[in-house]
């Protein structure tokens, strides 16, 4: 799931987050490579939901799935929800949050590949400047960040969920 709301301003204020026509089409593409079934994009405002859902219509219905059938297929995972309650409704799955911040009791990469090798698992994803603290407080576990053996650690989202998924998915 990605989540647009609550996430974090550089400054530590709760905001909501504007839907990125990349993230749409990469995440979707890295989404269908996994086989992933389902990929949410969580947004409270409707017209966000509605911008992305003229950009998944036209893939998926439009004169883009005819120009490009591969592209079609992988948009098929979409999902538009308007909070993270829906999709935990939808979904009975364990909950996972993820930060670029380190935590005493986050789970590691192993613990996780093992866990979604037994049970379905939902990782939750932020924008922005990451995920409200009360979404991870929420969530049924936290995943230990992405170290990359340097200080600097802010990510655009597509490319961690690309590395997340292939180490917890990966071979």
């Amino acid at each position: 799931a990605l989540l647009h709301f609550p996430c974090l301003d550089k400054n530590g204020r709760q905001i909501a987050t504007a839907i990125t026509n990349l993230d749409i089409h990469d995440i979707a593409r890295v989404c269908l490579t996994y086989g992933i079934e389902k990929f949410y994009i969580v947004h409270p405002y409707e017209s966000q939901r509605d911008l992305a859902g003229k950009i998944i219509d036209h893939w998926v219905k439009g004169f883009g799935g005819e120009y490009n059938p591969l592209r079609k297929e992988a948009f098929q995972v979409i999902r538009l929800a308007e909070n993270l309650e829906e999709v935990k409704r939808e979904n009975k799955a364990f909950t996972i949050a993820t930060s670029a911040s380190y935590r005493k009791d986050a789970l590691g990469w192993d613990k996780v590949k093992d866990l979604a090798g037994k049970k379905d698992i939902m990782l939750i994803f932020g924008t922005g400047w990451g995920l409200s603290p009360n979404i991870i407080e929420e969530a049924d576990g936290v995943l230990e960040p992405i170290q990359a053996g340097v200080t600097y650690n802010h990510l655009p989202v597509r490319s961690a969920m690309a590395i997340a998924i292939d180490r917890i998915l990966g071979r």
